[in-house]
């Protein structure tokens, strides 16, 4: 079809409802998914949330493990307190801090991960015994639960893809396993939380495109705006999201039809379709119309989200475009890069690729072209989203986003590629145990970034702080997913007998602050004997293992509850999952 027929209208239109309007019996299974089969589905959900949670917060290391969290826990802490934002910790203020009005120190971060954590430090404050080593192991649970709520969210948008509910299930739970998703949820930094509010906001956005509903385009629109709250570039990537908002016909549109070699290209995968769009809005009420709609009301409500964001600047600095991570940056090392150096980084180097960290992304992009003809503007948004995100992080000195594990910053986009994941076994006829083995890697690999202190393998180096300024190519030359498994295997070798103490920081009885690192005046070529004082670096990191190290006196928490609660949640969860899978399959008798 070329797209003069599409302005005439001759044909199937390429902006129609999918489904709906290609396929007759569309309304009955829709009817039966809705209604008769929409308990199932929330049990099962129900049960994803408990499941993963639980799993993700048994695994993660129960304290702050990089300082940028303890800059947003004292944030969150004093906004409690004292009623305003501000850094009052003297240890990172003078690092992490940009002195803003009233000559008071403000964090160069954004609001929503100091806001999220809220109510878990709440709870502490009004226990009647606050304590602040409890406090900041309840902050560091901000991201696990974010991140459960990302298996959640994929499962729905699984099942409203067509997948059979078991299916969608099982791919749900690859993501949350077998992704560098999982060690980003259980971190106090927060592309897990960024991740988070991508996935649901592609969601809603493919939700309103399905349901041509304007309440649920502004909905996803307002959750793309939390994302410029947390970091400004996020506007780089909201206009594409608000793509999934268009209703294109798919030249397959039911899971269970067969891709067929010669099916014709949908016109909504060439680029002057797009044109087509506004042309057909403009003359005459319609799908193309109703699309634009919610394009516009999208990015009208994502909108909001950066006039918080230079509200939230104005309240610390007096002014609305003085972004403060910037001015901070700019003061201490480049911000930019080199843009070779830092694209083969994320995409092919031993120390950063995004492949080596999560392998599953692999099904992903097999995957790609079969959910594009099924969904084109959703398979668009993802793409587009992912090569303008690749190239800015390209460009940017600090294109790793040390110190961390792996290239966190791309974990916002990964829940989106694993939509296509299921596509890569259902049209292109890979071999089971092909994808069996990708996904046992990606667990493999992730099993390994929760083992142990992700900051041993920069100190044992002695990097300096800024090291990734200094030579754009070192993750060509380092890896720490290859020294991750020596230092994995060196946990049984037990303690040095020089670590007598369990963290760095001054006050010996606090195991959940921050590691601090060397002392500021030594050079950093002693950090290798220096860690070698703390048993930080030498136990498992997570916090079940370590925790029994410490005296029970000393534990910020009754280790002992905590995980037989936990496991009981995690009961819970199953529970409720099989319960959702019990009534799929008493309906399936019936019918």
């Amino acid at each position: 079809m070329t797209t003069a027929q599409l302005e005439k209208g001759a044909g199937c239109t390429a902006f129609e409802r999918p489904e709906r309007m290609t396929d007759p019996s569309a309304p009955l299974r829709d009817a039966e998914r809705g209604h008769t089969l929409h308990p199932a589905k929330w049990w099962i959900a129900a049960g994803i949330f408990f499941t993963v949670l639980a799993a993700y917060i048994l695994s993660s290391p129960g304290r702050i493990d990089i300082i940028d969290g303890q800059t947003r826990y004292d944030v969150t802490r004093n906004w409690l307190l004292e009623g305003r934002p501000v850094l009052t910790d003297s240890w990172i203020g003078p690092y992490m801090g940009v002195v803003g009005r009233d000559d008071r120190v403000y964090s160069l971060y954004g609001a929503p991960a100091s806001v999220f954590a809220m109510p878990l430090v709440w709870l502490d404050l009004h226990s009647g015994s606050p304590s602040i080593e409890r406090s900041r192991f309840l902050f560091s649970l901000t991201s696990p639960i974010l991140g459960a709520g990302i298996a959640v969210v994929l499962f729905l948008f699984f099942v409203e893809l067509g997948l059979p509910r078991q299916w969608a299930l099982v791919w749900s739970m690859v993501s949350s396993f077998s992704s560098l998703v999982w060690p980003a949820s259980n971190s106090t930094f927060d592309n897990a939380q960024h991740a988070f509010f991508a996935i649901a906001s592609l969601y809603l956005g493919f939700l309103s495109a399905k349901r041509a509903s304007t309440l649920l385009a502004a909905v996803a629109g307002s959750l793309a705006g939390i994302l410029v709250l947390y970091q400004e570039y996020f506007l780089l990537i909201i206009p594409v999201l608000a793509i999934s908002t268009v209703a294109c016909a798919p030249a397959r549109s039911s899971w269970d039809e067969e891709e067929l070699p010669s099916a014709p290209q949908s016109p909504s995968n060439g680029p002057r379709a797009w044109f087509a769009l506004l042309r057909t809005a403009f003359r005459g009420p319609g799908e193309a119309r109703s699309s634009c709609i919610r394009l516009v009301v999208f990015l009208a409500a994502a909108t909001f989200g950066l006039l918080l964001s230079l509200a939230y600047n104005d309240l610390r600095f007096g002014t609305y475009l003085l972004f403060g991570k910037v001015h901070a940056i700019v003061n201490r090392h480049p911000l930019f890069g080199n843009p070779l150096a830092g694209s083969l980084t994320l995409l092919v180097s031993p120390g950063k690729s995004i492949f080596l960290y999560s392998p599953t992304i692999v099904l992903g992009i097999l995957g790609i072209r079969s959910l594009w003809r099924r969904h084109p503007a959703l398979a668009f948004a993802i793409s587009a989203a992912s090569l303008i995100l690749i190239l800015f992080l390209s460009c940017i000195a600090f294109v790793g986003g040390d110190w961390c594990w792996g290239p966190r910053y791309l974990v916002s986009l990964l829940p989106a590629w694993a939509l296509a994941m299921p596509f890569a076994l259902r049209d292109r006829k890979v071999r089971r145990d092909v994808v069996l083995g990708i996904i046992a890697l990606g667990l493999l690999v992730q099993v390994l970034a929760l083992s142990v202190e992700n900051q041993r393998f920069f100190l044992e180096r002695g990097l300096n702080d800024y090291f990734w300024a200094e030579d754009p190519w070192f993750y060509f030359k380092h890896s720490a997913i290859f020294a991750r498994i020596g230092e994995t295997l060196s946990l049984n070798r037990g303690l040095p007998a020089t670590a007598q103490l369990f963290n760095s920081i001054p006050i010996p009885d606090w195991s959940t602050y921050s590691l601090l690192g060397p002392p500021p005046f030594a050079p950093r070529s002693i950090a290798p004997v220096w860690m070698r004082g703390f048993k930080i670096f030498y136990l498992p990191r997570p916090w079940p293992l370590w925790m029994a190290w410490i005296p029970p006196a000393m534990r910020p928490i009754n280790m002992r509850a905590w995980v037989l609660g936990l496991l009981a949640v995690n009961l819970l969860g199953i529970g409720l999952i099989y319960r959702g899978l019990r009534i799929r399959g008493d309906h399936e008798q019936r019918v």
